[in-house]
């Protein structure tokens, strides 16, 4: 059984299967992921969990006031506890700590114990050795007693001298063991661990065994391996990775263009899984819910949501096994809420400046004010007290809670203090004991002093409370219940991205943004590709079976307006959805075929035109030809009736003629006066319909519409006769003829059908009708009236005249019951001349 090629059917398949291949073969990623970022603007920003995520940023401004980077251990330390206190909830270090940092100053013991110890000790000895030289003035010692005292006084001088020694030892401290135990404090510190492609022989067994131990996901049921094995842990330092609440890798994903859209949230190394930095501590959040992995989403069964509401979570995963982050259509800067550290650092320094400036006066006995039971300063002493021994793990992390009802209570008992007024009292008790005439002199210009210092000194005191509570304030308002997330982004930092909206985008950006989608289950999705091969298949199918037999300029507006239609519907599924199928196999598939089908098309309308154009080169003039190629509707397919003007030429004698030559002396010869009689019938505008030996039939006013055509039947008439004689000339002298060939013509004009005639394989376009009769029967006439062009009545009517014709009879032809008037064309107005034997 022969099978027939179908050009528009299999074309628009192979194209399907190529762009489906080159598809797999990830030929198409990075264009995909710029349709992807466009479906991302399209849809509506995600909402913005600004309460609940606050990102405490180490920008330029906080380098200023530290002085570089990495920042030291003591201040992030300071920092952290300084969250804890303003009421964060969990805090997440995207920073690295792998590795031991160097001993640093101890700039709140240099700032307080320091200056006091020496203030005490020189002060003790400038005490002990004023009564002593008091004591020889006054002969309470006498001079030969005095060896004994001279050597305590030195004894007091060495033993303060070694005290001191102690004291300035302290001034550096181990700035490892200090941030661990800050995050003690702390509580729910989350910290970084790397999942090595290779083995690390330099991370203690120890680190490794703890992290899995402690830190590897607990409750967790695998149903499908998502990541690849990994090969190695590195926790961070052994002294901060025992105090924290957990570790997280910090791992990233970056798609073939360099941007970032997705991240792993667990990752494998062993038997274990581990977290990704910030679903660490959200699954805590989330009362660390049971944990299901399967290829294509994580399910967290009965998460208890920050509303109360408990419910079981399902997280779409790409078709890799990834997590598609739903960004904020904003800068970094304009996204969620921002803390510098530097506010943290300015609170720490207000809070110092705070507690230094009272101890500045406490000698004085302006604290002595103040009405609680418990000494101001007290508050703050005891507050630090407890710090200490919570940091060195001397007491539980439930000692926090009381921990921080000191700090909190000492800053409103000095705030409270402060609204009191306490200078007023001061300048009523002033201004009572210099009116009192018992005050001796040396105290009044000691009262003097106290009411001239009284009034500045609170005024700062007053502004230095001010400036920390407002600082506090705001600190409290975006850290409050909040997940603080630390990294950094100074000018220069090396941990910048970029991701669909932002091309420098801080990387601490991505977890806020990991958290944000999954608190509020915003998330994004992408079809397997085998929904986009099916979609391409339907899809090309349609544009193949609607438009393959359409015109081109059907199959092209019909070809986009699916291409179009399948683009927008992937938008709006995507836009009320989340989920995005991969859009370009189908809609390259859907282009390249409409093109093709186009091509097609557009092939077989030109093989039309060079078929309608060979079919009518032998028949039609050029011009002609060009015009229906051009507008093939004027070759209407069929019959049709108009009127048109019918032409019948035939040779006197011709078998005579014929008789006399070879064949091929016959076919020479009438090839030489067929083509000179046809030149001049198309040269008119004339159609031949067929040649039948020496005679021509043709018409004019068909398959072009011509209002002239019986005048340009006439026209052609004479011009035959006309080159006839020239012929006749040529053939006589060259001895292609031994005699003249003369042509009897007879045109008529009427109503006929013209078209195509015949079957499917085989047409003939020609004319019928009793007007191409008559023609046909008026080239008889010729011979009854010894004439050569013979004109119907009608002719002459629809010729005008352009024509110059004489009357020959009026005659009657077989069929018809009326005669008719017949006439000789004697030639074209204005050019007269008679075609005689």
């Amino acid at each position: 059984m022969k099978i027939r090629f179908k050009p528009k059917i299999i074309i628009p398949g192979g194209i399907v299967i190529l762009f489906v291949i080159i598809g797999l073969l990830g030929g198409m990623d990075r264009l995909e992921y710029t349709i992807f970022d466009f479906f991302l603007r399209v849809k509506k920003a995600p909402t913005e969990l600004s309460q609940t995520i606050t990102l405490v940023d180490f920008d330029d401004q906080s380098a200023q006031k530290v002085g570089t980077w990495p920042i030291s251990r003591d201040i992030m330390a300071n920092g952290l506890m300084l969250l804890r206190e303003c009421g964060s909830r969990y805090a997440v270090f995207d920073i690295e700590y792998v590795d031991k940092s160097p001993r640093g100053i101890n700039s709140d013991y240099l700032a307080t114990e320091i200056p006091e110890a020496f203030s005490g000790e020189f002060g003790n000895i400038g005490m002990q050795m004023g009564n002593l030289i008091h004591a020889f003035q006054n002969g309470s010692i006498p001079l030969s007693d005095a060896d004994p005292y001279v050597n305590d006084f030195q004894n007091l001088v060495l033993q303060s001298r070694d005290e001191l020694h102690e004291k300035v030892e302290k001034i550096t401290q181990d700035n490892d063991e200090y941030l661990a135990g800050a995050i003690r404090l702390y509580g729910n510190a989350f910290l970084t661990l790397h999942l090595l492609d290779t083995k690390n022989e330099m991370i203690p067994e120890e680190a490794r065994k703890l992290a899995i131990d402690r830190f590897a996901m607990k409750n967790v049921t695998m149903l499908d391996t998502l990541s690849k094995q990994r090969q190695d842990v590195q926790p961070p330092i052994l002294s901060l990775e025992r105090v924290a609440k957990g570790l997280g890798f910090t791992n990233i994903v970056v798609d073939a263009d360099g941007v970032r859209r997705r991240v792993e949230l667990v990752g494998r190394y062993g038997d274990t899984w581990f977290p990704q930095l910030v679903f660490a501590p959200l699954l805590d959040m989330l009362g660390n819910p049971a944990v299901t992995i399967a290829k294509r989403e994580i399910t967290l069964k009965n998460a208890q949501y920050p509303d109360g509401s408990v419910r079981t979570v399902r997280i779409p995963l790409d078709h890799n096994g990834r997590f598609i982050v739903n960004w904020p259509h904003k800068k970094f800067l304009d996204s969620f809420t921002h803390l510098s550290f530097a506010e943290l650092i300015q609170y720490k320094e207000d809070y110092d400046n705070l507690v230094y400036n009272l101890k500045l006066r406490e000698n004085w006995g302006y604290l002595n004010l103040y009405a609680g039971e418990t000494p101001l300063l007290e508050f703050n002493r005891q507050a630090e007290m407890l710090r200490g021994q919570i940091m060195n793990g001397e007491e539980s992390p439930a000692a926090v809670d009381k921990y921080l009802e000191l700090r909190n209570q000492f800053i409103q008992e000095v705030g409270a203090w402060l609204d009191s007024k306490p200078e007023e009292q001061i300048t009523n008790m002033v201004a009572a004991v210099l009116n009192d005439e018992s005050t001796s002199e040396t105290d009044k210009e000691q009262f003097y002093r106290i009411k001239e210092d009284a009034p500045g000194y609170f005024d700062t005191l007053r502004n230095n409370y001010q400036a920390l509570s407002t600082t506090r304030a705001d600190i409290v308002s975006k850290t409050n219940g909040s997940i603080c997330i630390l990294g950094q982004m100074t000018t220069g930092s090396t941990d910048i991205g970029i991701n669909p909206f932002d091309n420098e985008y801080p990387n601490m950006g991505t977890h806020a943004s990991v958290i944000n989608t999954i608190l509020t289950e915003d998330f994004l999705s992408d079809s397997p590709m085998w929904v986009s091969v099916i979609v391409a298949i339907l899809a090309t199918g349609i544009l193949v079976f609607f438009l393959q037999n359409k015109k081109s300029n059907v199959t092209i507006l019909g070809g986009l307006g699916i291409c179009v239609a399948l683009f927008v519907g992937d938008v709006l599924v995507f836009t009320f959805t989340g989920r995005y199928t991969p859009i370009l196999v189908p809609l390259f598939s859907l282009l390249c075929s409409f093109i093709s089908l186009t091509f097609i098309q557009y092939l077989q309308t030109e093989k039309e035109k060079g078929f309608i154009r060979n079919a009518f080169s032998h028949y039609l003039s050029e011009a002609v030809i060009k015009d229906i190629v051009g507008n093939p509707d004027k070759l209407k397919l069929g019959g049709e009736l108009r009127t048109m003007t019918a032409v019948f030429t035939d040779i006197k004698g011709f078998s005579t003629i014929s008789e006399k030559l070879t064949a091929e002396e016959l076919v020479h010869l009438l090839n030489e006066y067929l083509t000179g009689m046809s030149d001049c019938i198309l040269d008119m505008g004339g159609t031949i319909d067929k040649y039948e030996g020496d005679a021509i039939i043709c018409f004019f006013g068909a398959p072009l519409d011509l209002p002239d055509h019986a005048l340009r039947a006439c026209q052609a008439a004479l011009r035959m006769k006309k080159l006839e004689a020239e012929l006749n000339v040529r053939f006589i002298q060259s001895g292609m003829a031994s005699t003249d060939l003369l042509t009897r013509i007879g045109v008529n004009t009427g109503e006929m059908v013209v078209g195509n005639m015949g079957t499917n394989k085989k047409m003939d376009y020609t004319i019928m009708g009793d007007s191409v009769n008559l023609a046909s029967r008026l080239e008889g006439v010729n011979k009854e009236y010894g004439t050569w062009l013979c004109v119907s009545e009608a002719t002459c009517r629809a010729a005008g005249d352009g024509i110059v014709v004489r009357r020959l009879d009026r005659i009657r032809v077989v069929g018809k019951s009326q005669p008719i008037r017949i006439y000789e064309l004697v030639g074209e107005k204005g050019m007269l001349r008679y075609f005689g034997v």
